[in-house]
């Protein structure tokens, strides 16, 4: 994770090189600096629980992070808490308990995810509040001071006495992978588009990152989809999904009926 953001965060200089003299701020360092730490949570607790349990299953447990995001974005005065916010987390919550076979008692790499889950969570909140309430728009150097500050705690806590194993061509890949597309561009396009979306429809965009996690942890990893895995996956997109057309039904019946033709004035041809 240290030598991953601190490549990342070096491949980004170019990119933001004179917005440090043109828009660089306080806030822009505050904001970047939290988002950093978010980040550190987010990676760590993930990486520690992929150490027990498949990329599919992890993948999906994270992927929960959507129903989190409607009890957190009042407290950044995003949106408020309604009905139809309490009926997704209970499918996704069903969906959950079949992916990890119904165990009431989730195993360390389980709760792990979970921890990641809220993470993710609070870093999707958190972005849109900046770029939304706050209007940051120095994004390149949003993600700039992300990158770098997620690598502090990581490079502290790393055991330098183990630095030769990542010298392996087969640790160098990865690393360099997850840097430039995962870290880099991921981030950047992140932090410029979402605030054109409410945080709940990001994450439910972003949710969409288990079906891919499941296809690639077949090809690249082998990892077989277990029956579980692939109903309690299903029945959380499902949930998703049902969050998505409630949402979509609830903005149509509050908002104005349009103009229809027979009580528009008449004008003069």
């Amino acid at each position: 994770m240290a030598i991953r953001f601190m490549i990342a965060a070096v491949l980004f200089i170019p990119f933001v090189f004179f917005d440090f003299f043109k828009k660089n701020s306080l806030e822009i360092v505050g904001a970047g600096v939290v988002l950093g730490l978010i980040n550190t949570g987010v990676y760590i607790t993930q990486a520690i629980g992929l150490k027990t349990i498949g990329s599919a299953q992890a993948a999906f447990i994270v992927g929960s992070n959507i129903i989190l995001i409607p009890f957190l974005a009042p407290l950044f005065k995003l949106n408020k808490l309604t009905k139809t916010d309490l009926i997704a987390p209970f499918v996704c919550l069903i969906g959950l308990l079949i992916l990890t076979h119904f165990s009431l008692h989730f195993g360390v790499g389980e709760l792990w995810c979970l921890l990641s889950a809220l993470s993710v969570a609070l870093s999707i909140v958190f972005l849109q509040f900046v770029t939304t309430h706050k209007a940051i728009h120095a994004f390149r150097l949003l993600v700039f001071y992300q990158l770098a500050f997620t690598a502090i705690v990581p490079g502290l806590l790393m055991p330098h006495g183990d630095i030769h194993h990542l010298l392996k061509l087969s640790v160098i890949i990865p690393i360099l992978f997850c840097a430039l597309f995962a870290s880099n561009i991921a981030l950047w396009v992140q932090a410029k588009y979402q605030s054109q979306v409410s945080a709940t429809r990001a994450a439910l965009i972003y949710a969409l990152e288990p079906v891919f996690a499941s296809v690639f942890a077949l090809i690249i990893n082998n990892e077989l989809i277990t029956r579980n895995v692939l109903i309690g996956g299903c029945v959380m997109l499902f949930g998703i999904g049902l969050h998505v057309w409630l949402e979509n039904i609830r903005h149509l019946s509050i908002a104005p009926p349009a103009p229809s033709a027979l009580t528009q004035p008449m004008q003069d041809e």
